[in-house]
């Protein structure tokens, strides 16, 4: 009997627990709700535009860009006047120049950096698509299941209260009464913890997409799948074409090309011109001349082969490592793809067979044959756990085909187009 008291104590208190946890996840900064309406292109959307890493990366990649043009460019001249002698005034211009080709050189460095910078930014985004896509399976997933341990937990409580009536008259004193009440702390139990994950599910998003704390979202009615096609291969060569990770080491090894370019340069003479003149009393020019200065590579032989050697080095270790990410995005691809025709093909499995429509079906007629009283309450109590796993498993197998979709996409590269799923 005190147990029966105790955990009629913890569904209320359970209750209690939920609903304020609810009633703060739809409170913004300030108490003012807010809350979104999240479908998958929209959480892609909000990340897009709010997360901080891409913003960041694309700074990055702007500052890379700008630092092509100033490199096509020498030195800035040095400009010297000299008036201390009386009535004479002396003046001279110098320019330091490097070999001939040298700044365009540089500038190529600067280009192919500026370009891997840019593809590190499209990897970033990338990357935070993947998470918003996984950040929303995993959030519709604990949404789902809240919603069935509300109705659970009402249910319960129905059963707390039957049971508390038939032990005080004596109706029913057996082990499995001790199996009913285990059974009703595991559902309180797991009310109480699936809406602590959701709410970290909702603060996830809020991170992810840079919005109060407070925001919370609501799903649409219906959220479905396309069914999942096209051939292992196919989504390989597309990962080997548009996969932005592998672009950036592609754009690592032209980098490297053009440092190793750089350095065949980089102890070449160097030049430097400078220009002189006198302005006399009577305020005219005269004693015009200049200088040219040629810097003498006397130790270029042991710099310039050193130099060009480690370069070279560089750009075959750029190379393999090109080809050990592709060999890596090749095996990513094909496990994902394994993983994605497989999500699929439970989920189909489940929505063939009408796993939902046969389960309400089912528990409909386990109401009523409890309700006649054809059915111990023993009997009801598994029927309606059967029941509440059975949809816990449906929405389990859509988040795990959305996930394995997500990452799919992720390893192709495609984070702009169709992610495969329709809202």
């Amino acid at each position: 009997m005190a147990f029966l008291l105790l955990v009629g104590f913890v569904l209320s208190m359970g209750v209690k627990l939920h609903a304020a946890e609810m009633a703060g996840m739809d409170h913004g900064a300030g108490g003012v709700p807010s809350t979104i309406l999240l479908t998958l292109p929209k959480a892609e959307e909000l990340a897009l535009s709010g997360n901080p890493h891409i913003h960041a990366a694309d700074d990055r990649a702007q500052a890379a860009g700008n630092r092509v043009v100033p490199a096509l460019f020498p030195d800035d001249p040095m400009v010297e006047v000299d008036t201390t002698i009386p009535g004479m005034e002396q003046w001279m211009v110098e320019e330091k120049l490097g070999f001939p080709g040298k700044g365009i050189a540089q500038a190529d460095v600067n280009g192919a950096e500026a370009q891997k910078a840019r593809a590190e930014a499209s990897d970033e985004r990338r990357a935070i698509v993947l998470q918003a896509r996984q950040a929303f399976w995993e959030f519709y997933y604990r949404q789902k299941v809240d919603g069935l341990l509300q109705e659970a937990e009402k249910n319960w409580k129905g059963l707390s209260q039957l049971m508390e009536s038939k032990e005080l008259s004596g109706q029913w004193l057996s082990v499995k009464t001790v199996r009913m009440q285990m059974e009703m702390a595991k559902a309180v139990n797991e009310l109480i913890t699936n809406s602590r994950a959701l709410k970290v599910s909702q603060f996830n998003l809020n991170h992810l997409f840079s919005l109060p704390h407070g925001t919370s979202y609501n799903l649409p009615e219906e959220v479905t799948l396309s069914p999942f096609a096209g051939k292992e291969e196919d989504y390989v060569q597309q990962a080997l074409a548009h996969n932005s990770e592998i672009e950036v080491y592609e754009d690592a090894v032209k980098a490297r090309e053009a440092s190793q370019s750089l350095a065949n340069l980089d102890y070449l003479p160097d030049f430097d011109v400078w220009v002189s003149g006198v302005r006399h009393p009577d305020g005219g020019f005269s004693d015009y001349g200049y200088r040219l200065g040629v810097s003498l590579p006397i130790f270029f032989p042991a710099k310039q082969s050193q130099t060009s050697g480690a370069a070279s080095d560089e750009l075959s270790a750029s190379r393999y490592d090109l080809k050990g990410k592709q060999n890596e995005v090749i095996h990513m691809v094909e496990d994902a793809y394994v993983n994605a025709e497989s999500a699929w093909r439970l989920l189909r499995l489940y929505e063939q067979g009408g796993l939902l429509k046969q389960t309400k079906k089912a528990w409909a007629s386990t109401l009523l044959a409890y309700h006649n009283e054809e059915m111990p309450l023993a009997e009801f109590v598994e029927n309606y756990n059967i029941y509440l796993e059975t949809f816990r498993s449906y929405y389990q197998a859509q988040a795990d085909y959305g996930k394995a979709l997500a990452e799919l996409n992720y390893q192709i590269g495609d984070f702009k187009g169709d992610s495969h799923e329709n809202q």
